[in-house]
């Protein structure tokens, strides 16, 4: 009776194991949807990205002739199948700069992950997907049925697009936290920069309110518009102003200044600093010595802390 009862309880605990391992497994693979993911909304790259998939939608019908494109006239297929590449790539523009430009607080890079890269992904393949068989429905071409056609097409891609984000996301935090180890053991010999003269003091004047400051003394300056925040070094620790200044004010004073870098729209900062870098699938952080504050570097300024 007890060698029973033991046979029962390890095929219990083995089938308990695996279903152990299944939910391990899906809960692995959901989690790289929270973590941080690169995006191109707004920018060259995302320009490019809706350049190739206007190509390849072009190729791929151009090729394969589906839905009845074979059938069509030479003298008409041609510009049937470029209508087609451009319905694509309006598509893919209006979700990588009308959507961000509308939603940009939704679109903010430095809050960009997975899930919400995969959202972007699935609208970019339902706009495309619809777009493409209203304009053959349109024009009579094979059996295209708008929208039900349309929404076929579009669950084709979910799980392409699922596993790419997937894998792209390893591949790219895997990349960025390699090239983040090197750029922190070139950091360590890295000898300390100084400004031009480096005994020449940085002056902002502001409307009624001036800081004067040694080169070396500010870590860095986050700028907004008219106002900028100053992060500076003190006998006593780290001190802040906030100054009414124009922003080319500041820019122009740490010109001759090589330590003061921009890594996104509104941060300089002196690159002695620099505490330690870390990176993810979305990029780079910068952690700022005796500063509890990470600077997380915009895509359009990752060339900036390569050349350190």
């Amino acid at each position: 009776m007890s060698f029973s009862k033991n046979i029962l309880s390890s095929i219990t605990s083995f089938i308990a194991s695996i279903f152990r391992g299944i939910a391990n497994l899906v809960n692995a693979f959901l989690n790289k949807f929270k973590k941080p993911y690169h995006s191109s909304s707004m920018s060259f790259r995302g320009l490019l990205h809706s350049m190739a998939i206007a190509v390849g939608v072009f190729v791929v019908l151009f090729v394969f002739q589906p839905f009845g494109i074979k059938e069509i006239e030479e003298s008409e297929k041609m510009m049937i199948l470029i209508i087609c590449g451009v319905i694509a790539l309006a598509s893919m523009l209006v979700c990588q700069f009308a959507f961000p430009f509308v939603a940009k607080s939704f679109y903010d890079e430095h809050h960009w992950n997975g899930s919400k890269q995969l959202i972007q992904s699935l609208l970019m393949s339902i706009m495309i997907s619809l777009g493409l068989s209203y304009f053959l429905a349109s024009k009579n071409i094979g059996n295209i049925s708008f929208p039900v056609d349309g929404l076929v097409f579009f669950a084709f891609t979910i799980i392409p697009l699922v596993l790419f984000i997937f894998v792209q996301e390893t591949m790219h935090d895997s990349k960025y936290k390699r090239k983040a180890e090197n750029l922190n053991s070139d950091l360590k010999n890295k000898s300390v920069v100084n400004s031009d003269n480096p005994l020449k003091i940085l002056v902002f004047k502001g409307n009624n309110e001036k800081l004067s400051l040694i080169p070396n003394q500010l870590i860095y300056a986050k700028i907004d518009g008219n106002t900028s925040e100053f992060f500076y070094q003190n006998p006593f620790g780290i001190d802040k102003s906030v100054i009414t200044i124009d922003s080319k004010e500041v820019l122009n004073e740490l010109i001759g200044h090589p330590q003061f870098v921009k890594f996104s729209e509104n941060i300089m900062l002196n690159t002695n600093a620099i505490q330690k870098i870390s990176g993810s699938a979305r990029g780079y952080d910068i952690a700022i010595a005796r500063v509890n504050e990470m600077v997380k570097v915009s895509g359009k300024f990752k060339k900036n802390i390569e050349k350190l």
